[in-house]
């Protein structure tokens, strides 16, 4: 039976050469075996095995043909099944096996002959380009009375239940009331969406604001003792069919101009506010509009006009001091004094003690963002890959709490761009995502859209990436992850034209440079490959090490040419 399972079988593999997306590689594997040659008392099948070069050998799945497993093809039993392994450098190199597998009752096995599949694993999808500029937020201490703070509070679509989830801002309401600041008067203004559920919800903007106040006045009833609600007085407004905050978040998208503008003609022409709507729904950017403008206008909006304590600026620093060194009670110090005293250090270990203290103490979004951003750059100094893994941990800890309690772009790109790192890819594009919805300046946006299609890049979402490409503007990350896009979905001659016009921007680019060469091998120049591949190496010489290892220019290991472009 191993025989003629050996001589007959066909196992084939797709891709032939894998190619990693993310941290996975995957692989489709389909077998199919002889006529006739199945049997009740013997069980056949076949395991998957990736053998590197070293002859380390890595379980990667395997087809059991049981009764039900499997159909048939021309009378041949037929197997298809989808594998994925995790990928580590020394992967590189090597070869995807599979092997024949009969066993009888009694649990005696037979081996037919291994036979390679699929050779190596390509890593060109990641050869993305990333902003990656998290920021920490402003510490602009002034030692006198603020304005009035403002709190949007978001709703789900057509209603006007208050939730705690994903950044709605209520625990941050929530916290300002239970810190007992003197408070003199409380505006809340709601609105609705343009959508028609949202407009034609009866009564949907006053409910909601009906629904923030009744929170606000219970929770200063039963948790703050500096304020009551007979000495606040309270101002309810509505915003129904307006398009201010609409034309607002539209300006401030991400959207081509031409595409804005088409916006701002319907908006400011003739029509009803529904119809307005409805000619909206005809334009190309309506999907952005749904997904990322809508969400964001289901909101109430409350400001609070209060007094603050206010402390002399001589005395910050020193008590800060003293609260780091459990000298004093964490509570001397407002959380806006001691983010103030961390930005008195260089040092990377002591603002993490103060902004640890001002976190303990306070909770607030600044502290947790700041607290996050240190763990951040730590990790990007750390050597050790485990260390820095726990610490980009402890940063998406921090930054998480800090965007959820202030939701607005730059947060949540943070907390983007820290769980791309740690290797995150779902939770990182929920979080893109969120940035984008939230709005923001145009620069922030356009980050956020280039980290998020080299994210999608990695991972094989080549048709999300072309979305978010559209949006991501012409800095150097977006012109060549459009670039190496081509390059992935096989336009070759479309991907060399594009790396043609990056480098005559950048024209000393090493990474330009490498792939225009990697471009040039699979459209067999090999003219074009040796020239790029001098200039990457001459201009980052630790691309030599990576062109000997990348399957890309296997074919011309062996050439004149490749080994000239290895020349320094």
């Amino acid at each position: 039976m191993a025989k003629k399972a050996e001589k007959g079988q066909t196992i084939t593999a797709q891709p032939q050469v894998l190619m990693l997306r993310g941290n996975q590689v995957p692989v489709e594997v389909q077998a199919q075996l002889p006529k006739n040659l199945l049997r009740n008392d013997y069980r056949y099948g076949i395991r998957v095995y990736y053998k590197a070069d070293k002859g380390v050998e890595e379980h990667v799945g395997s087809l059991g043909f049981d009764f039900g497993n499997y159909g048939f093809d021309n009378g041949k039993p037929t197997m298809r099944s989808t594998f994925s392994f995790p990928y580590s450098p020394s992967k590189i190199r090597g070869q995807l096996m599979a092997q024949g597998v009969v066993s009888d009752a009694k649990g005696r096995k037979k081996y037919t002959k291994p036979k390679a599949i699929a050779q190596g694993i390509l890593t060109t999808s990641q050869l993305t380009q990333t902003v990656f500029a998290p920021a920490y937020a402003p510490e602009e201490f002034k030692n006198e009375a603020p304005g009035p703070l403002r709190f949007p509070i978001y709703f789900d679509q057509g209603l006007a239940t208050l939730r705690h989830g994903y950044g709605t801002n209520l625990q941050l309401l929530e916290e300002f009331i239970r810190s007992n600041q003197k408070t003199h008067k409380i505006e809340i203004l709601s609105t609705h969406s343009p959508d028609s559920l949202e407009t034609t919800t009866r009564n949907l903007a006053a409910r909601r604001a009906v629904a923030v106040e009744r929170f606000i006045k219970q929770k200063i009833e039963t948790e703050a003792y500096n304020n009551s609600v007979a000495k606040i007085k309270f101002d309810l407004r509505t915003l129904q069919q307006n398009w201010t905050a609409f034309l607002g978040r539209v300006q401030n998208s991400a959207l081509p101009e031409a595409q804005v503008q088409q916006i701002l003609d319907i908006v400011n022409g003739r029509g009803s506010f529904l119809e307005k709507e409805r000619k909206l729904q005809a334009l190309p950017a309506y999907d952005y509009i749904q997904m990322y403008v809508y969400p964001v206008l289901r909101y109430t909006e409350v400001t609070v006009e209060y007094q603050p304590n206010l402390r002399r600026d001589y005395e910050i620093y020193l008590l800060a001091k003293k609260v780091v060194e459990n000298r004093a009670n964490a509570d001397v110090l407002t959380a806006e004094e001691m983010q103030y005293a961390a930005t008195l250090t260089p040092l990377l270990a002591e603002k993490k003690r103060i902004y640890e203290s001002a976190v303990e103490t306070y909770m607030n979004w600044q502290s947790l963002n700041n607290l996050g951003m240190v763990y951040y750059e730590q990790a990007q100094k750390e050597l050790k890959p485990k260390v820095r893994q726990a610490l980009l941990e402890n940063a998406i800890l921090n930054l998480r709490y800090a965007a959820h309690r202030k939701p607005t772009a730059q947060q949540f790109y943070n907390l983007a761009v820290a769980h791309h790192q740690h290797g995150d890819p779902l939770e990182a594009l929920q979080s893109y995502d969120y940035a984008i919805r939230l709005g923001g300046p145009l620069p922030i946006l356009q980050q956020v859209f280039t980290d998020k299609a080299a994210l999608e890049l990695s991972i094989g979402q080549y048709d999300d990436a072309v979305g978010s490409l559209s949006y991501a503007g012409k800095g150097y990350a977006a012109q060549f992850n459009m670039t190496l896009l081509y390059f992935l979905k096989e336009n070759y001659e479309g991907a060399a034209a594009l790396g043609q016009k990056l480098l005559e921007e950048y024209p000393h680019d090493a990474n330009t440079h490498y792939l225009m060469a990697v471009i040039s091998a699979r459209s067999q120049n090999e003219e074009s490959m040796a020239l790029h591949l001098k200039q990457a190496i001459k201009a980052k010489p630790a691309l030599a090490g990576k062109a000997i290892d990348d399957l890309e220019f296997q074919q011309y290991h062996k050439s004149a040419a490749f080994a000239q472009a290895m020349k320094p």
